[in-house]
């Protein structure tokens, strides 16, 4: 039984080299969906500031400041956005 149980402490500490890390990782469709919404926030908020910088050329600087408004809530949405998708990414790191 004492030889069995050092035989098999000896193994695992062999084998323990080779398991130093183990990475799982887990995909989640709600990570894909938070940024493709997030590619679409930012494809709007550059849009908005376009818009903004037109407004502004035509001296309409009302409408360019609530343009910009836009732009910098589209902007602030996709970091949002962003942060949802890696949050809902899975990663786990078991060892060093």
């Amino acid at each position: 039984m004492r030889s069995t149980c050092i035989i098999a402490l000896t193994a695992l500490l062999a084998a323990g080299p080779a398991l130093g890390q183990v990475i799982i990782q887990t995909p989640n469709a709600d990570a894909s969906r938070h940024e493709q919404r997030a590619m679409q926030e930012r494809s709007d908020a550059r849009w908005e500031h376009r818009e903004a910088e037109r407004r502004a050329a035509m001296g309409d600087y009302q409408g360019a400041a609530a343009a910009q408004r836009d732009a910098r809530r589209d902007w602030h949405d996709a970091r949002r956005q962003e942060h949802r998708a890696q949050e809902d990414s899975s990663t786990f790191v078991f060892g060093r």
